[in-house]
C-alpha cells in the first residue's frame, strides 16, 4: 500500500473500529449495570445464594449461544490472536470469509459471559469482531485481508490497552511470518491512536485506568538493588501461576468436554464454579481490570495467605470460564492474579516498595502465559507508573526465563475453527 493511502485507511478503519469498542464497552456496561451492583447481584432478598444463581443462569446463556457456535469458536484470547496471525499464510484470502452472523454470535457471547461476572476481560470479543470486520471490508478497501483485520484489530482495542504500544505489538510479537506482520507496524500506529482517540471521544476517561501507588520513599542506591533483588523470588512463584493456568487450560477443556459434551451443562457447570469462587472471593468476579487498585490499596494489611488465596481464586475462576465455553480474554485475570502474588512476597519484605513487587509478579504472570515480553510490558506500563519500570522489566525477564527453561514443554497456540 503507497504510504498516504495506508495512512488514511488506518486513520478511518482506526476510528470505525473504536467507535465499535465503544459501543460494545457500553453494551457490556450496562447488561452488567442491570445484573450487578458491584460484585453484588441485583436480586430480591440477601444471600450468597444470589451470586450463584447469577452465574449459573449466565452459564446456561453462555452455553445455549455455544450450541450454535461450540466448534467453531475460540475460546480466548489465544484463539484469536491465532486466527489473525493465520491470515498471513499462503492461500489465507480463499478461507472463506468470517459470517456476519457468527462474528454477531461470538460478540453476544462475549457480551453475556462478562455481564454475567466472567473472569476474563473484553479484549477477546473485541478483537475478534474487529478482526472480522476488516477481513469482510478488505475487498472493497482494495487490500489484503490479513492488513484490514490487524488495523481493524488494533484499532479495536487500543483503548483498552492504554494507547498504540500494547495494542500494536500485540498480534505481532511471536508471529509465524514476521515479514508480513512487522511491515504493517506504522499503520499499526496511526490506526491505534485513530481507535483510542474516538474511544476518549465517546466514552470520556475510558484510558484512565492507572494505579496509584503507595509512595515508596527515597530510594537511594541500596534500597534500588535491595528491591530488584526482592523482584525476583516475587516474579518467579508469580511466573508459576501464570505457568499453572497455561498448563492446565487445555486439559480442564478436555475434561469439562467429556463429562458434559453438551454446551449448555458444561457452561452452567463453569458459572456454578465461579459463583462458588465469587462468594469466597469477590474478586475473583469480572476481569480484574479495576480490581488492581482495590487490591493495591490492601496490600499492606492483608496478610500472606489472604494474598495468595485471591490470586489462586482468581486464577480457578479464569480456568473455570475458559473451560467450559465462557468466551472473554485471559490477559488482565493473570495480571491480577500475579500482582496478588506479588504483593504477599512484599508482606515478608515490608521495606520494598509494594509497586514494583506488584508490578514484577503481574508481568511476569502475563509474560508466562502469552509468551509476548514486549506487548506485556507495553500493556502494563499503561497500568503501573514509569517509576514501576523496574519492576515491569525484571518481572518479564524472569517470565521468559521461565519459559526459556521449559523450552518445547510449553503449550504453543493452535488455530480456530472456521466459521
Amino acid at each position: 500500500m503507497a504510504l498516504a493511502r495506508t495512512t488514511w485507511l488506518a486513520l478511518v478503519l482506526g476510528a470505525v473500529v473504536g467507535a465499535l469498542s465503544a459501543g460494545y464497552l457500553v453494551l457490556v456496561r450496562l447488561l452488567t449495570g442491570l445484573v450487578w451492583d458491584g460484585t453484588e447481584p441485583r436480586l430480591p432478598g440477601e444471600g450468597a445464594w444470589q451470586v450463584l444463581l447469577v452465574c449459573v443462569a449466565g452459564g446456561v446463556v453462555v452455553g445455549l449461544l455455544r450450541g450454535r457456535h461450540d466448534r467453531d469458536a475460540p475460546h480466548d484470547l489465544e484463539d484469536v490472536l491465532a486466527v489473525l496471525d493465520g491470515l498471513t499464510e499462503p492461500g489465507a484470502e480463499r478461507t472463506p470469509l468470517p459470517k456476519a452472523t457468527w462474528l454477531l454470535r461470538a460478540g453476544a457471547l462475549g457480551v453475556v459471559s462478562l455481564a454475567a461476572g466472567a473472569s476474563l476481560g473484553p479484549e477477546a470479543p473485541l478483537l475478534l469482531m474487529a478482526s472480522g470486520l476488516g477481513q469482510r471490508a478488505a475487498r472493497i478497501l482494495r487490500v489484503t485481508r490479513h492488513e484490514a483485520a490487524y488495523l481493524s484489530s488494533v484499532g479495536a482495542v487500543s483503548g483498552l490497552f492504554g494507547g498504540p504500544l500494547g495494542a500494536v505489538v500485540l498480534p505481532v510479537e511471536g508471529s509465524r511470518r514476521p515479514a508480513e506482520s512487522h511491515r504493517l507496524i506504522g499503520a499499526g500506529v496511526v490506526a491505534a491512536i485513530s481507535g483510542l482517540v474516538t474511544l476518549l471521544v465517546l466514552l470520556p476517561g475510558e484510558g484512565l485506568h492507572r494505579y496509584a501507588l503507595p509512595d515508596p520513599g527515597t530510594l537511594d542506591g541500596r534500597r534500588l538493588l535491595e528491591a530488584l533483588l526482592w523482584t525476583v523470588p516475587a516474579a518467579a512463584l508469580a511466573a508459576l501461576a501464570g505457568l499453572a493456568l497455561l498448563l492446565l487450560m487445555a486439559p480442564a477443556r478436555g475434561l469439562a468436554e467429556r463429562a458434559l459434551p453438551h454446551p449448555v451443562p458444561r457452561a452452567a457447570a463453569g458459572g456454578a464454579v465461579l459463583g462458588l469462587l465469587g462468594v469466597l472471593q469477590p474478586l475473583a468476579l469480572f476481569s480484574g481490570e479495576h480490581s488492581g487498585q482495590e487490591l493495591l490499596d490492601a496490600a499492606t494489611s492483608a496478610g500472606v495467605l489472604a494474598l495468595l488465596g485471591v490470586a489462586a481464586a482468581k486464577l480457578l475462576a479464569t480456568l473455570a470460564c475458559l473451560s467450559t465455553g465462557w468466551f472473554g480474554g485471559q490477559i488482565f485475570p493473570v495480571v491480577l492474579s500475579g500482582m496478588a502474588v506479588g504483593l504477599a512476597v512484599a508482606v515478608l519484605a515490608p521495606d520494598v516498595p509494594v509497586g514494583a513487587l506488584a508490578a514484577a509478579g503481574g508481568a511476569a504472570a502475563c509474560v508466562v502465559l502469552l509468551r509476548r515480553p514486549l506487548a506485556v510490558v507495553a500493556l502494563l506500563l499503561f497500568f503501573f507508573p514509569l517509576s514501576a519500570m523496574p519492576g515491569l522489566a525484571a518481572g518479564a525477564a524472569v517470565g521468559m526465563l521461565v519459559l526459556s527453561m521449559l523450552g518445547d514443554r510449553v503449550p504453543q497456540p493452535a488455530h480456530a475453527g472456521g466459521h
